[in-house]
């Protein structure tokens, strides 16, 4: 539709869609303040993290608005497997311990940790290389010698 062409019976109808939408948006913002009002009651400004253990409140606009800082790309792996940092390295050295000088294959040893085969594949490659007895037996067999 071109507004050069446009008749007065569009026109008037356009202007009806244009009205029925604020209404319905007026309508929006009253049930989003009634919401807020029930969900958080007392008036209080939210809390926003800053740093590890810091925090200062913040009030944006009419409406409290709560701001996280984003997590480190260390605590989004701990919370995301819930281990801590080296847990992986531990449980590969003691693995690999138990199975003496013979080795233990990687399909084994995923299936003993519950870690994707892939992920010690690049364990092995990456951080196994810099471990003292670490040694590859075969292909896809790994030893620990030991200190």
């Amino acid at each position: 539709m071109s507004l050069k062409n446009i008749t007065s019976a569009e026109l008037r109808q356009l202007i009806s869609i244009v009205e029925r939408k604020e209404r319905v948006q007026e309508e929006l913002r009253e049930i989003e303040s009634k919401l807020s009002t029930h969900l958080s009651p007392e008036p209080a400004t939210p809390t926003v993290q800053i740093r590890r253990g810091k925090s200062r409140s913040v009030r944006v606009g009419k409406r409290p608005l709560e701001v996280k800082a984003s997590k480190s790309k260390v605590q989004q792996a701990e919370a995301k497997s819930g281990q801590r940092h080296g847990a992986l390295r531990d449980s590969i050295l003691a693995a690999l311990q138990k199975a003496d000088g013979a080795g233990i294959p990687i399909k084994e040893l995923s299936r003993t940790l519950g870690v994707k085969a892939q992920n010690l594949h690049v364990w092995f490659s990456s951080t196994g290389r810099k471990v003292k007895g670490v040694t590859k037996v075969s292909a896809g067999r790994w030893a620990y010698a030991g200190n």
